[in-house]
């Protein structure tokens, strides 16, 4: 879901709307008058026989709607409620149940799981997060039940909000049921969150945007870990946490991955409670962002909460934490990062991956002998060339070592906060995985305005060179020497396929290259399509510019020879182009057990102009 940026819509509309896709749009409209602004409402009560003590609130479009007659856009002869909800389905139903078998599969939907399912998140939401409290006489939820309509359409529609600044709704289509899974968590997540104003007004429940622009990210990162919290096991493999591993270094509010920066969340509970994200958002007060309210609720200072941001960052690197360990182990360190390495031999973060303030990076290093001390000298840039402009008297900073044994152990070294330092850490025994951790720190705190401008974020930019250790991938490169041609052999197996393009993955000899162009193996690919060209490779040597598979791949006929994709190809191999995996596959039913190919690829190094040098990797494959 995308949050709509204009939230002055409070103030002019009847009914806040939230609207989420596939395509993460999702939009909000609201009646932000005050209560007694606000007409008086219309209550009727369901005539099921299925009626209990909470009423159906009818909404301020709907007045003129009979919801007794069966011919009704909504009607009560097309609902079915459960204590706390009531759902309708659309007239393209007619007289069948929605989860009949009379009813077209694509539109086919369990109306008892939907509304068991929905108890189960409003059990969530009010019992252990927090949301709203019923029962205690300040919520509309101890007299209106939450409305669910399913409508009868083939489009996405998964939609959380309510209506009349009175009660939390939601807005599904088919297939976002089918069945109820974390989608319809989330959306109930935002009729939660919507239901925090409704109950409470007066300036709560984030219903207004972040640093002087209308944006607010905090629905669709709250959303979502609402939604996790019914489905851990999803945390990881949801397509929304690779977008995190590239955007992690960014505010934690940031509009590029607010769909996936959830795991502030995790940090704060497992601090303050189960039950404190949701008094987040029913004791912040406008104009506060989530940090602003954080540390004024816990009353902590803006330099305890970046130390606070330091050992959160910590913990994600392994995902220490009692709800993510276990089903984070296969996810450990997979931040991305970038840098660049300086003729001093230090490196420098990449403009890309520069901290922003409360963002973090991850930096791998390599692993050596145990009892060994390494350390980094650490240097603040602020306002580097070609980083953002910011204030630099309040640039700050905060890092230290992360390692990971054997066993599992997290070891956690000091933390250090000078724009330049040494600091210093012993590599514990058994200690398979170490990292360098920095965060973006500064003295003053200004919340993210989300305007689809990254050109102003505040970047803190920094370098960095170590001792008795080295980035993870930086090689030891040759002194007095030439850059030369080298040629990079590899065997590959993988059985016969006649269904899928299926194959092995094959990972190239970094250290080989690195020597050969006498550069390191990040500079390598930054360089690709520059001064570094790929191509494929005939089997008479002739380079092949062309490519005729994915990215940088090639088909390749049973001789060898560059091809399209036909009835003659037989293998391909495609290099990933940001890291140094080639993924090696065959056309299914072309070959059978037993058939061998080789094919060759490279990578041309123009190093001086005029002058070149190429690796030349050859994949012999054979066909099991």
């Amino acid at each position: 879901m995308k949050l709509l940026k204009k939230l002055w819509l409070f103030f002019v509309l009847t009914l806040f709307l939230t609207n989420c896709s596939t395509e993460e749009s999702f939009e909000e409209t609201a009646n932000g008058k005050d209560p007694q602004d606000v007409p008086s409402e219309e209550v009727e009560e369901n005539q099921s026989a299925d009626e209990s003590a909470l009423l159906v609130y009818i909404p301020n479009e709907f007045s003129d709607m009979d919801f007794e007659d069966p011919e009704s856009t909504w009607s009560y002869t097309r609902s079915r409620e459960s204590e706390h909800f009531i759902v309708f389905w659309g007239d393209g139903y007619g007289d069948n149940d929605p989860g009949s078998v009379n009813t077209a599969a694509k539109y086919r939907v369990d109306i008892d799981d939907l509304l068991t399912r929905a108890e189960d998140f409003y059990a969530l939401n009010i019992g252990e997060l927090g949301f709203a409290e019923p029962n205690a006489g300040n919520s509309n939820l101890d007299q209106y039940k939450m409305m669910i309509f399913l409508f009868y359409q083939d489009e996405w529609l998964a939609t959380g909000a309510g209506y009349d600044d009175t009660i939390g709704a939601l807005w599904i289509s088919p297939n976002t049921a089918q069945p109820v899974g974390h989608t319809i968590a989330h959306e109930i997540g935002h009729s939660f969150q919507y239901q925090v104003f409704a109950d409470l007004a007066n300036g709560h429940g984030f219903r207004y945007g972040f640093g002087g622009n209308e944006g607010n990210t905090f629905w669709e990162q709250t959303a979502q870990w609402q939604g996790f919290q019914s489905y851990p096991e999803q945390v990881f493999t949801t397509a929304d946490f690779n977008v995190y591993v590239q955007n992690y270094n960014k505010h934690i509010h940031h509009e590029d991955y607010r769909y996936a920066s959830y795991f502030i969340h995790y940090y704060w509970t497992s601090f303050h409670g189960q039950d404190f994200i949701g008094r987040l958002w029913r004791e912040a007060q406008e104009p506060e962002d989530p940090v602003q309210a954080y540390m004024r609720l816990t009353g902590i200072s803006l330099s305890d909460f970046n130390n606070e941001i330091y050992e959160a960052a910590t913990k994600f690197v392994t995902w220490d934490f009692d709800e993510l360990r276990n089903f984070g182990e296969d996810y450990i360190g997979a931040q991305r990062y970038k840098y660049t390495t300086q003729p001093d031999g230090s490196h420098m973060v990449s403009i890309e991956y520069a901290p922003q303030t409360t963002g973090y990076n991850v930096i791998p290093l390599k692993v050596p002998d145990a009892n060994t001390q390494v350390s980094v000298d650490f240097t603040g840039l602020p306002n580097a060339a070609g980083f953002n402009n910011v204030n630099a008297s309040i640039a700050g900073w905060r890092y230290g070592f992360v390692a990971l044994q054997e066993n599992g152990t997290r070891v956690y070294g000091e933390m250090n906060q000078q724009n330049q330092a040494t600091t210093s850490f012993v590599v514990p025994e058994n200690t398979t995985h170490l990292w360098l951790v920095v965060t973006g720190a500064p003295t003053e705190y200004e919340p993210h305005a989300w305007d689809d401008d990254n050109t102003n974020d505040e970047q803190w930019p920094y370098k960095v060179s170590f001792s008795e250790t080295n980035m993870l991938g930086v090689i030891a490169l040759p002194e007095d020497s030439e850059p030369h041609n080298i040629i990079l052999n590899y065997d590959v197996s993988f059985p016969v396929d006649n269904e899928n393009y299926s194959g092995a993955t094959i990972s190239l000899n970094t250290e080989e290259l690195a020597e050969a162009f006498l550069m390191q193996p990040n500079q390598i690919l930054d360089e690709l399509g520059d001064s570094i060209q790929f191509y494929g490779v005939n089997s008479n040597g002739d380079l092949i510019a062309e490519t005729t598979a994915n990215g940088y791949g090639h088909w390749f006929d049973e001789s060898g020879d560059v091809i399209g994709w036909s009835d003659a190809a037989m293998v391909y191999s495609e290099f990933e182009g940001t890291s140094f995996n080639f993924k090696i596959g065959q056309y299914p039913g072309h070959s059978v057990a037993g058939d061998k190919y080789t094919i060759q690829q490279a990578l041309v190094y123009e190093y001086e102009p005029g002058n070149f040098v190429q690796a030349t990797v050859i994949f012999n494959i054979k066909i099991e």
